[in-house]
């Protein structure tokens, strides 16, 4: 009686479980197929969050800051005289300026390029900040 009565339990569970399932398998264990609806539901999600956010969790170097912008500007412009190609912004965050440069993904790629520019910019210090994903070179 007691294996009837855990069978009728657990039977509906199972069922329900295989309901949910987002991908389907051949014999091989080669995906064959995927359940396209989740996978919509799920990028809207991430639409939603990122339109929030402006931006996605990334990392970027602080170069210099101080409470005059006229102070920083001259860094900015060493610095892109320096570096071209990694791009930088004056951003104004009470009371101070920051001079910020690059837009990476991952800190590691952060910490490259502040080994690149140290030299130069020995305060550089990598930061956590939401970039512009569209603003990441690979």
């Amino acid at each position: 009686m007691k294996k009837i009565i855990l069978i009728s339990f657990f039977l509906p569970i199972l069922g329900f479980a295989q309901s949910k399932i987002d991908s389907t398998f051949n014999s091989e264990n080669k995906l064959t197929g995927v359940n396209k609806l989740e996978l919509k539901k799920l990028l809207i999600k991430y639409e939603k969050n990122l339109k929030s956010t402006n931006g996605i969790v990334g990392w970027s170097l602080q170069i210099k800051f101080t409470s005059k912008r006229e102070d920083i500007r001259p860094y900015q412009l060493k610095f892109n005289r320096l570096y071209p190609e990694i791009p930088s912004k004056i951003i104004f965050d009470s009371p101070y300026y920051k001079l910020t440069a690059g837009n990476f993904r991952t800190k590691n790629q952060a910490l490259k390029i502040k080994h690149r520019i140290s030299r130069n910019f020995p305060g550089a210090h990598h930061i956590k900040c939401i970039i512009n994903p569209l603003s990441i070179k690979d």
